[in-house]
């Protein structure tokens, strides 16, 4: 019997109204045409996606449905998480849009890929994660609120608390005075180290890393994400980076698909830090499923049916990639980062 999965994308599936977010188009875009290409490959599965018909599908895999305005996007959004079997949402942070776009598929009575809220909830809000990772006792980037005027004797970094991407980030040198923006914003320290990602898969009591991928980010002190490469290269930095995401993916209680985590690694393993979790695919995707032997959304459906799949095989070639997920050629990342995805 033929299933129904829709994949939503919000800066391109036309609900996307914030300027902001749109920056991320072409990120969430290249994750898309991922997604539906991997899913459209299994067997009795049929994919849907809504696209802003003001957006070049370009290599989109499938016919996506049409979105010509936010009303429009209301209807279309509803039915179609209503009427397929699966939803999965990939939606930036920002103002808590995947938390609030995954309530309404479940006030709906439809099925999220992943669906455990309160991990989606808790992972949308920067100060919030930091304070439930402390409590699970997972090393984590120290997070509070900001206190404007304030005065570091080290460089911080500002962000905001309900953010995605590199949006709204600034490094403040030592010595100068906190600022509020136009946004709820939060400090953490600027940590020395290596950025890496980890996209998990999750479902039933499983909890399976993938290959950890390098992070390049920009050195203006706004972390803008510009791609990364894969693999780590060294074989201890790989099971440090799997066994902290593991970890922190587990201080949840039912944590299931997708879900990305940042990390600095530093000098030693005492000195590893979370730095975030986002609860959907990340641009990491993209690379790793043209590494992966196995198609990784049918991982994903598996491991949420309650199998026990094994880890792919990954090859040892070093690949390099864009923002966009695309190959491009290898460049050396930076030592001192502070990952902001």
């Amino acid at each position: 019997m033929t299933r129904r999965i829709f994949i939503y994308e919000d800066t391109c599936g036309g609900g996307c109204e914030d300027p902001l977010a749109a920056r991320l188009q072409r990120e969430g875009m290249g994750m898309l045409r991922a997604l539906a290409a991997d899913f459209s490959a299994l067997e009795d599965l049929e994919v849907v996606t809504t696209l802003d018909q003001r957006i070049d599908p370009g290599e989109l895999p499938i016919e996506a449905v049409p979105v010509a305005s936010p009303e429009e996007f209301a209807s279309k959004f509803n039915l179609l998480a209503t009427e397929c079997d699966l939803t999965l949402v990939v939606a930036p942070e920002l103002g808590g849009r995947l938390a609030s776009l995954s309530r309404q598929v479940i006030a709906l009575g439809g099925t999220l890929h992943g669906g455990d809220l309160e991990l989606i909830e808790t992972s949308s809000d920067k100060l919030r994660l930091y304070r439930h990772l402390d409590g699970a006792e997972i090393p984590a980037l120290p997070a509070r609120k900001i206190e404007p005027g304030r005065r570091s004797p080290e460089a911080v970094v500002q962000k905001p608390r309900f953010g995605a991407g590199s949006l709204g980030i600034s490094t403040l040198a030592p010595g100068v005075p906190e600022r509020e923006g136009e946004e709820e914003l939060i400090v953490t320290p600027l940590l020395d180290g290596q950025a890496v990602s980890v996209l998990c898969i999750a479902g039933g009591s499983s909890i399976l890393p993938l290959d950890p991928c390098r992070q390049r980010l920009s050195e203006d002190g706004a972390f803008r994400y510009l791609g990364g490469s894969v693999p780590l290269g060294e074989a201890d930095l790989s099971e440090r980076a799997r066994a902290l995401a593991v970890a922190a993916v587990a201080s949840f209680r039912d944590p299931g698909g997708f879900i990305g985590i940042d990390l600095v690694l530093g000098g030693s393993r005492k000195d590893d830090r979370v730095i975030e979790i986002n609860p959907r695919p990340t641009t990491s995707y993209c690379a790793l499923r043209r590494r992966s032997p196995v198609n990784l959304a049918q991982l994903s459906l598996d491991l949420l049916a309650g199998g026990k799949p094994a880890s792919p095989n990954w090859p040892p070639h070093q690949e390099s990639y864009n923002s966009e997920g695309r190959v491009k050629e290898t460049m050396k990342p930076a030592s001192r980062m502070e990952t902001a995805s």
